[in-house]
This record gives C-alpha cells, sequence and structure tokens, in this order.
C-alpha cells in the first residue's frame, strides 16, 4: 500500500505539470462534435490526398516541419489525444516534434474507407522513443477520421488510439500507475 501512496504523490507533480501545458487538450469531445460542423471537408475526386498524408507520417525529421505545412490546412481541427488544437502552428510544431523526438517512426496503413468527405484511415504504428533514459519501442492500432479542404489539405484530423499503452506506459513511474489503474479494472484471463 505504500508503494501506491509513493508513486502517487511522485505521480502528483507530473500530472499537474502535464494538465497545466496541455490547456489545448482538453473537453475534446465536445470539440470534435463542434468540429464535424465547422470544418465538413469536401468528397474526394481521388486518392492523392490520403495517398500525400500517408507519405508524411513515412518521412524523415528533418523535412517534418515542412511537410506538415503542405498537408495540413491553415483551419482546422486536430486531436491525436496527446494534442488537441485548432492552430495550425501548434499542429506544425506538433508534428515535427513527434517526428524528431522518434528515433524510427513507421505508419502502416491496415485500411481506409472513405464515405462523401469522411475518410477513416485503420493504421498500425511503430515507434521507438526515449522517455528518459531508456529506448522504448511501441507498437499501437488506431484510427484516424480524417476531412480534407479542396485543395487537398487536412482540415480535420481525429485519431482514436489508445495513447495510455502506445506512449504514455512507457514513462517512468507514470506509466507504473497507468497499469496499476488498468490492473485494477482487468478482469483475470481464463485458461
Amino acid at each position: 500500500m505504500l508503494s501506491r501512496f509513493a508513486a502517487a504523490v511522485l505521480l502528483l507533480p507530473a500530472v499537474l505539470l502535464t494538465g497545466c501545458s496541455a490547456q489545448e487538450t482538453s473537453d475534446y469531445a465536445p470539440r470534435y462534435v463542434a468540429a464535424l460542423e465547422r470544418y465538413p471537408g469536401v468528397a474526394l475526386t481521388d486518392e492523392a490526398p490520403i495517398e500525400r498524408f500517408l507519405a508524411f507520417f513515412a518521412s524523415s525529421g528533418s523535412e517534418a516541419e515542412a511537410d506538415a505545412r503542405r498537408v495540413y490546412a491553415e483551419s482546422l481541427y486536430f486531436s491525436d489525444t496527446l494534442l488537441t488544437s485548432e492552430s495550425h502552428e501548434h499542429v506544425v510544431k506538433h508534428m515535427a516534434r513527434m517526428h524528431s523526438g522518434t528515433g524510427t517512426l513507421a505508419v502502416e496503413p491496415l485500411g481506409r474507407v472513405v464515405s462523401g468527405a469522411d475518410v477513416y484511415l485503420i493504421w498500425r504504428m511503430r515507434a521507438s522513443f526515449q522517455p528518459l533514459m531508456q529506448e522504448v519501442n511501441s507498437d499501437t492500432l488506431g484510427i484516424s477520421h480524417l476531412r480534407f479542404d479542396a485543395d487537398g489539405r487536412v482540415v480535420l484530423h481525429q485519431d482514436f488510439w489508445d495513447a495510455a499503452a502506445g506512449f504514455y506506459q512507457h514513462i517512468p513511474l507514470l506509466g507504473g500507475a497507468i497499469r496499476a489503474v488498468g490492473g485494477r479494472f482487468a478482469e483475470p484471463e481464463e485458461h
């Protein structure tokens, strides 16, 4: 019991600091629903914008900022569970940090559904990064809901993925706390 209490005490400053730095991430659900109205997008006549988006995630870190400026529209809604923002500049900087902050980043498309202006990409992301002292490898699955403007740039990007499994669980102390909370809700597997 004492070790859980100690972990909670050590974790509290990190949670408070994270909360202060990620103010744009709060209330993402109502913001997403509102963005669906504000950013209707256009039905694609070809798949070039989708391919350009996928190529962006396959690009190297050195060109990520310039590529993000070309892929994302000036007026947009973006949420990948780490950042929720309608600021083009915040999204561009976030994507540049994501590409430069990982040793490797590979997004493998597993499927896509196009319905009118809505594009859903099903993907597997493998990344290696170093949150503190040791490099870790992450392997996660997710879905991106995208809408594009008439110029083929992203105006709406909403990711649905487990950030705890893909990122947060690898951070010392925070990862242990996440696994402990998850373990309290998990049922034992039958063999």
